[in-house]
């Protein structure tokens, strides 16, 4: 029985639908992380489609060093997204390790917080590659987090704006198809009145209330408020760097290993409970 307990537990999926912050905490990393190396080395650590417009666009006029920089982010980040993969077969598919997801955070922490105390003494390829790297890690293992039970793209806000405008239309077209019905079913009442009160023996039931409809509503109003706040929390994080680079330099950095710090809190917290639930229900089915 210990055994076949032991079994189930292993086979339990890690959680990856941590909630409304985790998302809003991931997509202003995101952002912030971009603006803060476009100010200090001229490329992107996160964005690498933005990377290759930059490479092309300013091949004519940019400097060697700010071109060597952004290839070393392209190199770094795609070694960091198969060292996500390894890790996701050595240690999920194979140690059955539960909480190896969220602890890809602790790199880029760290990353984040040493990167200010030797900015002006390493060369910046150090600092880049150490960024792109981790990010890439990350990346791919919470590439399934979702906010509620949609997905949304962790450091590019490109699909969560499309997302969230086709969300948004999505809503607006329900509710207005339901106002709609609504001022025919007052009409419908009011000649249903009429025809009552001509024929008091007509049988006209009332119609029932489409609860359905009114769920199906709510859950495209909740989908277009998840994507805003995806969206509003990735600008918040671009808008938050700037500001801070103006102030503090460099050291804003530490502000997305805040960010980081904080995303791994709630995340673990998230795990830990899931795990806590699960373990729950396997014991009362086991007795």
């Amino acid at each position: 029985m210990t055994a076949r307990f032991a079994l189930f537990l292993s086979r339990i999926p890690t959680p990856r639908r941590y909630g409304r912050i985790m998302a809003l905490l991931l997509a202003s990393l995101g952002g912030a992380v971009d603006v803060f190396s476009h100010i200090h080395y001229k490329a992107l650590v996160a964005t690498q489609t933005g990377n290759f417009i930059l490479l092309i666009a300013d091949m004519s006029h940019s400097s060697q060093h700010s071109i060597h920089l952004r290839w070393l982010s392209v190199i770094f980040f795609s070694l960091g997204y198969l060292g996500g993969h390894l890790l996701h077969d050595l240690l999920g598919q194979r140690a059955h390790l539960k909480h190896w997801r969220i602890f890809t955070l602790v790199p880029f922490l760290l990353v984040c917080f040493v990167t200010p105390l030797i900015h002006r003494v390493s060369e910046h390829g150090v600092q880049v590659g150490a960024l792109a790297f981790t990010i890439g890690l990350l990346i791919h293992a919470l590439a399934d987090t979702r906010i509620g039970e949609n997905p949304f793209s962790l450091f590019m806000t490109s699909g969560n704006w499309r997302k969230m405008l086709s969300a948004w239309y999505t809503a607006g077209a329900l509710y207005t198809r339901a106002i709609a019905n609504a001022c025919s079913t007052r009409r419908e009442r009011v000649v249903r009145r009429r025809v009552e009160a001509r024929h008091p023996s007509a049988d006209i039931s009332p119609a029932l209330p489409e609860d359905e409809g009114r769920r199906t509503r709510r859950r495209a109003l909740m989908t277009a408020l998840d994507y805003s706040l995806v969206v509003g929390g990735f600008v918040a994080g671009v808008i938050a760097m700037a500001l801070l680079d103006q102030l503090v330099g460099s050291i804003s950095l530490w502000f997305v290993g805040c960010l980081a710090a904080a995303a791994f809190w709630v995340g673990f917290r998230a795990e830990k409970n899931e795990d806590a639930e699960n373990e729950a229900e396997a014991q009362s089915s086991a007795q």
